[in-house]
């Protein structure tokens, strides 16, 4: 027997999704995608002129209370070589829901220029994503069920990825295809890897002042989704010196996004509630955890070489 009635539909939206997450890759969706570029795009490694460690924690309403309920754990860092045109990131992500894991580990690379008031940046990334399916983690009312009768089985599938990013002081954008394989059964135990444009990314965003301290920061991001296009518009206001943003943002899935982020002085905390529009009680809310600290190194001594 189940054990509750959300463990039915966990196993219900497991089957509806199997052929989706088992059979490509996927990439995972971030509220705070502004936030966590390293994520959506290789060119934005050393972006912010100094090292920067960022962790992001995703989960739903009932994660806590459902084993395998969905979740996304990432953790990125990235920084600019002596050489301050080129600069190297990390980023390592884990992704669940129910029987399904996948599990990501990327290096960056991005070459950095001069363009008119900011830089231009083009990034490549290499590394893997690892799946794993355990249909053994499934309580079923038949014992056993042939449709989950099989022992857990890992799929290894190397990836690279390609990227560009124009930044300045008051804006941004990036145009990104982090994964340039999407992967598919080529017999009972392999995958095949082929060129794709799934997931595709467009991004943008703007600071304007509006003069006592105040500014508003409109952005977009725009992902190709295979069958059509994915986008979320979000305004933000910053306030307090900047110390303090709020922010609201829509997805076209019939999502709406509440932002909140606390900058105190090198360190930044923030949080997003999802709460999906027309969705059934159990699945219509997430929330996201973002916690990232910016290592901006001061020079003590004075030094003519540091007044230029």
């Amino acid at each position: 027997m189940w054990c509750s009635r959300n463990s039915k539909f966990l196993v219900i939206l497991c089957l509806l999704t199997a052929g989706v997450t088992c059979r490509a890759q996927y990439h995972p969706q971030y509220s705070q995608y502004m936030f966590n570029g390293l994520a959506l795009n290789p060119a934005y490694a050393g972006s912010q002129e100094a090292l920067s460690l960022a962790t992001f924690y995703r989960t739903s309403q009932w994660g806590s209370s459902v084993n395998g309920a969905p979740s996304t754990q990432t953790f990125s860092g990235d920084f600019q070589l002596r050489n301050p045109q080129i600069a190297l990131g990390l980023l390592v992500f884990n992704d669940q829901i129910s029987i399904f894991k996948q599990t990501g580990a990327y290096v960056a690379y991005a070459f950095r220029v001069r363009a008119g008031a900011g830089r231009l940046s083009f990034g490549l990334q290499a590394g893997f994503d690892m799946q794993r399916e355990n249909g053994a983690g499934i309580t079923t009312i038949q014992n056993p069920d042939p449709l989950f009768d099989y022992e857990a089985h890992n799929t290894f599938m190397p990836n690279v990825g390609v990227g560009a990013y124009y930044y300045t002081s008051t804006c941004f954008a990036g145009l990104s295809l982090p994964q340039l394989l999407a992967y598919s059964p080529n017999t009972a135990d392999s995958y095949r890897g082929k060129p794709t444009l799934l997931n595709t990314m467009l991004y943008g965003g703007v600071i304007i002042s509006a003069g006592s301290g105040f500014k508003i920061k409109p952005s977009t991001l725009l992902q190709y989704a295979g069958k059509g296009f994915l986008f979320d518009l979000n305004c933000s206001f910053l306030m307090l010196k900047e110390r303090l943003e709020l922010g609201v943002s829509y997805r076209n899935n019939s999502t709406l996004v509440g932002l909140v982020q606390f900058k105190i002085n090198q360190f930044r905390i923030g949080y997003a509630y999802d709460y999906a529009l027309g969705k059934p009680t159990a699945i219509n809310t997430s929330h996201e955890i973002m916690l990232r600290y910016d290592f901006k190194f001061k020079v003590k001594a004075v030094s003519p070489l540091y007044l230029k």
